[in-house]
């Protein structure tokens, strides 16, 4: 578990600047944020890249990622005349500056043939596996990670949606944390996850009071898009 819990800038310091870009990322570094959590998809020529939706539409396209190939998604603005980062990019820039928290995800109608492999060999060859937490609310995608890397750091991430057995199916797949989302969080189910060896980082939290609330039951970390307000209440 975590000393001092942990400032998890959301996608960067995505408050501020467009979200999963380059300049997100330099601004959580310079807010101090302890790690920063990306999304993950593949293109069609399976290239492993960063964005938030599996669909092109909020990037000003048709269809989703996996449809594409890399050179024609990097045609998109991903905010503020931004391109979208592959997961070698990132790492190469800033992997040695602050640890990632990788969310695996999938497309529409499938995961994405090799990512788990692609993802932690990426990880693996810059040497950031001890860094690196990869984390998925797919059950099945953090299986495959484990088989393609038995050192993969691993979290569940948990929603609404689908909010039963967290804990069991966290230890089920050797995780070593849960990252429910906010209104799932309860100071017992803090208290639970910390009885079965599991710590917690909540996700997605930027109001300051919910943020001390959270912080007093015992939370690990804060996903949050705000990391200079978190930074603030964890130095006091």
């Amino acid at each position: 578990m975590s000393v001092r819990p942990l400032v998890i800038a959301h996608r960067g310091a995505s408050a501020y600047r467009p979200e999963n870009t380059f300049p997100a990322y330099e601004l959580a570094i310079e807010m101090r944020a302890d790690m920063i959590e990306i999304d993950l998809h593949t293109t069609r020529d399976d290239a492993v890249v960063v964005a938030h939706d599996a669909e092109l539409e909020r990037l000003g396209g048709e269809g989703e990622i996996a449809d594409v190939e890399l050179s024609v998604l990097q045609r998109f603005d991903a905010g503020a005349g931004e391109r979208v980062p592959t997961l070698d990019a990132v790492l190469d820039r800033f992997g040695a500056a602050i640890p990632f928290n990788l969310e695996l995800k999938r497309g529409v109608e499938r995961s994405y043939r090799g990512m788990e492999a692609a993802a932690a060999a990426a990880v693996r060859a810059r040497g950031l596996l001890e860094p690196t937490l990869f984390s998925s609310f797919y059950d099945p995608v953090l299986a495959r990670l484990r088989d393609a890397e038995a050192a993969a750091r691993i979290a569940l991430l948990v929603s609404r949606r689908y909010p039963a057995d967290m804990i069991q199916r966290a230890r089920a797949l050797a995780a070593e944390a849960i990252n429910p989302e906010d209104p799932l969080v309860t100071r017992d189910l803090i208290g639970a996850a910390h009885d079965a060896g599991l710590a917690v980082y909540v996700f997605t939290v930027d109001d300051p009071a919910r943020m001390e609330q959270l912080l007093g039951w015992g939370a690990d970390g804060l996903f949050t898009n705000r990391p200079d307000v978190m930074r603030e209440l964890v130095d006091g």
